[in-house]
C-alpha cells in the first residue's frame, strides 16, 4: 500500500496519521501535482493528492473517502466512531477543517501570482472562509480535550492538521492565540508518534 503525496500537504499529512495511528504498514511516496503531474495524474486523473494505492493497483482519492478506507481495515484503534451521531459530528468538525484549508491554499496561490493579476477581493473573500471557520471550530472546542467523545478521532486529526497548515504557511498568524482551543488540540497531539513522523518541512 502507498500514499501519494507531498510532507507539505495537509490533507496528506492527515492520511498519514490516519495510517500510522491505526498501524497500518505503508509507503509514502512524495509526489507533487506540480513538479512530477504526469504520475500523480496517472493515479488520479484531477491531478490531486493524496492518492492512496492498494497492494493490487487500485486508488482512492480524496482524503475524507481515504481515511474511512483505512479505518475499515483495522478493528482498533478507530477514528471514526460507530455511534451514528457522533461519526457525523467528527466528519463535520473534518469537513470544516477541510474547508478551511482549501481556502487558506486558495489564498496562497494567488498571492503566488504577479501582483498586477491578483485580485485583493479573491483573497478577502477566501480568508473570511478561514476566520469563520477556525472560530466556528474554536467556539464548539472550547471546553473540550477532544473534538468527539473521548478519544482520538479524525476530527481531532483534521483540526490539527488544518493549524499546524496555518502555522507553516502564515507563520504571521498567530494562529494559536487568536484560536486558543483548536490550536490546544495541536499543542496536545503534536508529541504523538504519528505527528512527530509526519511533520511539515
Amino acid at each position: 500500500m502507498r500514499i501519494i503525496g507531498t510532507s507539505t500537504s495537509p490533507y496528506t499529512r492527515k492520511v498519514r496519521v490516519v495510517a500510522l495511528e491505526k498501524g497500518i504498514a505503508h509507503e509514502f511516496v512524495a509526489l507533487s501535482p506540480m513538479i512530477d503531474s504526469a504520475s500523480v495524474q496517472a493515479a488520479n486523473p484531477l491531478g490531486k493528492i493524496p492518492v492512496l494505492e492498494r497492494d493490487d493497483g487500485s486508488c482512492l482519492i480524496d482524503s475524507p473517502l481515504i481515511t474511512e478506507y483505512l479505518d475499515s481495515l483495522t478493528e482498533s484503534p478507530r477514528v471514526l466512531p460507530g455511534n451514528p451521531a457522533q461519526r457525523a459530528a467528527a466528519r463535520q468538525f473534518e469537513a470544516i477543517a477541510d474547508g478551511v484549508l482549501d481556502a487558506a491554499i486558495l489564498v496562497r496561490m494567488e498571492s503566488l501570482r504577479p501582483e498586477p493579476l491578483r485580485s485583493q477581493e479573491w483573497i478577502s473573500w477566501q480568508e473570511g472562509k478561514v476566520q469563520r471557520g477556525l472560530a466556528h471550530l474554536d467556539a464548539v472546542l472550547k471546553g473540550r480535550h477532544r473534538c468527539v467523545g473521548d478519544e482520538l478521532t479524525v476530527a481531532d486529526i483534521a483540526v490539527a492538521c488544518c493549524v499546524a497548515y496555518l502555522e507553516f504557511r502564515f507563520a504571521d498568524g498567530d494562529w494559536r492565540r487568536r484560536y486558543p482551543h483548536a490550536g490546544k488540540l495541536l499543542t496536545d497531539l503534536a508529541g504523538r508518534p504519528a505527528f512527530v513522523a509526519t511533520p511539515m518541512p
